[in-house]
């Protein structure tokens, strides 16, 4: 598998004339079959190896309360088609965040960037290493294959993406998503045909048995697992990566217009449920089969739980394709976040642009490309001081999600906002979204948390401060209505 989709990453690459073509493809996925390219590539990318671990272990200890967040999907999809994709679409962008230089300013832009960068550069290193739990257990090897299993998995995610570009990305992504649901269905039906019951006397036996069919209702915003936490939170999130992530906002790019990203969107939307029911089966379909057949050496760690029971229970062979299946979803996130960080390191901190040209600034892309996926493989080794998979991946983009997602809010809008109040309002988010983290609440209401005081806080000082939008007092070009 792993020789294989770098193969096709790199024979996908097309055509490559600068760091455009490289880093958004210029809106070269256009028609029926690039929209859905696209569109399964925003839901591999953003489903990555964390989460094809954490929701069968989250699925497996609390039940059918974990797919509260499914709720949020069609709201989202309104959002987006009807108000944020025809209006950050409206003007050719050349780079995600362009539009917030054009709104705030230079250095409103750069700190968006920022947040980007340090939130997408630690969690790759964490996705790196969710893997390497399954592949090392699958394979009953010790922890001294810790570095080898992360240095094969990250440097080979590297390689095609260094020459591959984003449109070797998109055309893997939908190939990676492809299998995962594959291995993730027949995962689940060999579970329902090795059980020796019906499936009547499976769901009787899990209801009076197991918490599996709960929900669980409670407010208290200290619970993470709860239907309002993840019904409201969690959706949220999604929204902030769907609409601030430059992963998810590359693809837009890469689709051309607002009417391709939104059906592009629409295919994503529609795949990321689907998975997500999918891993919730999986997750339901181990908690029934340890009720049947209760096993004195499961792990008690929840995160571990998955992969015990791929090492010990199916079949030589299909627990290779379940390996791939974990590869190629930690892959997918891997090859967009270093796309995604390289395409900004060049667009937004380093203006190389004006002084070397179109051919050389690819080569610089290339090389930026590599360094960043070193840099995460070598963090993968030490991710696992942090804590459990689920803390790592809600906190590790919560902090700057909320903040980004507020900016990007209020450069699509027609609010006037100086870039400096920008700035300010992007700051309160981030201590906002600190003091949660610190906080007995739940991480899981980071991003909504800090998306509201950086909204209110732009707000409200523009009141205060009148003055046109920009940094200078210029009102700048923004997208039409």
């Amino acid at each position: 598998y792993l020789g294989g989709i770098v193969v096709v990453g790199i024979r996908s690459r097309g055509r490559q004339d600068n760091i455009n073509d490289y880093f958004t493809a210029h809106g070269s996925f256009r028609g029926r079959l690039g929209r859905m390219l696209v569109g399964l590539s925003i839901a591999a990318t953003l489903f990555s190896g964390l989460s094809f671990i954490v929701y069968p272990s989250l699925f497996y200890s609390y039940g059918l309360t974990v797919l509260s967040g499914l709720a949020g999907f069609p709201l989202s999809y309104i959002f987006m088609r009807w108000w944020f994709l025809p209006r950050y679409l409206a003007m050719d962008w050349s780079s995600p965040y362009e539009i917030i230089e054009r709104r705030f300013g230079r250095r409103a832009r750069l700190l968006a960037s920022a947040f980007f960068i340090l939130s997408r550069l630690s969690w790759m290193a964490a996705l790196i290493y969710a893997p390497v739990i399954v592949v090392v257990t699958a394979l009953n090897i010790g922890n001294e294959w810790l570095w080898p299993v992360v240095a094969l998995i990250g440097l080979s995610s590297t390689a095609y993406t260094v020459v591959g570009g984003i449109r070797g990305v998109i055309i893997t992504d939908a190939i990676q998503l492809l299998l995962i649901a594959a291995a993730l269905l027949g995962t689940i039906i060999f579970i329902v045909v090795k059980i020796p019951l019906s499936l009547g006397e499976v769901v009787t036996f899990v209801r009076t048995n197991t918490p599996l069919l709960h929900l669980n209702w409670s407010l208290d915003p200290r619970v993470t697992i709860t239907v309002a936490a993840l019904g409201i939170g969690g959706s949220i999130g999604n929204l902030g990566s769907y609409s601030a992530d430059q992963m998810a906002l590359q693809r837009y790019l890469a689709a051309g217009d607002a009417r391709a990203a939104t059906s592009a969107f629409g295919t994503s939307v529609i795949a990321m449920p689907f998975v997500l029911v999918l891993l919730a089966a999986v997750g339901l379909a181990i908690g029934a089969w340890y009720s049947v057949h209760p096993d004195a050496a499961l792990p008690t760690q929840a995160d571990k739980v998955f992969p015990y029971f791929v090492a010990t229970q199916l079949p030589v062979g299909f627990i290779g394709i379940v390996i791939a299946a974990i590869l190629a979803a930690t892959m997918s996130s891997i090859t967009s976040g270093i796309n995604a960080l390289s395409g900004s390191l060049l667009n937004d901190f380093i203006p190389l642009a004006t002084r070397v040209g179109p051919k050389q600034l690819l080569g610089y892309a290339r090389w930026v490309s590599a360094g960043i996926g070193v840099l995460a493989t070598l963090g993968a080794g030490y991710v696992e001081k942090i804590g459990s998979l689920f803390e790592i991946m809600t906190v590790l983009l919560g902090i700057f999600s909320g903040p980004l997602l507020g900016c990007m809010l209020c450069a699509v809008s027609r609010f006037r906002i100086k870039g400096s109040v920008m700035i300010g309002a992007m700051g309160a988010g981030f201590l906002t979204s600190i003091g949660i983290v610190s906080s007995p609440v739940s991480p899981i209401w980071v991003t909504l948390g800090s998306t509201v005081i950086t909204l209110l806080t732009a707000g409200l000082v523009s009141l205060i401060i009148p003055g046109q939008s920009g940094p200078d007092g210029r009102r700048n070009a923004q997208a039409k209505p």
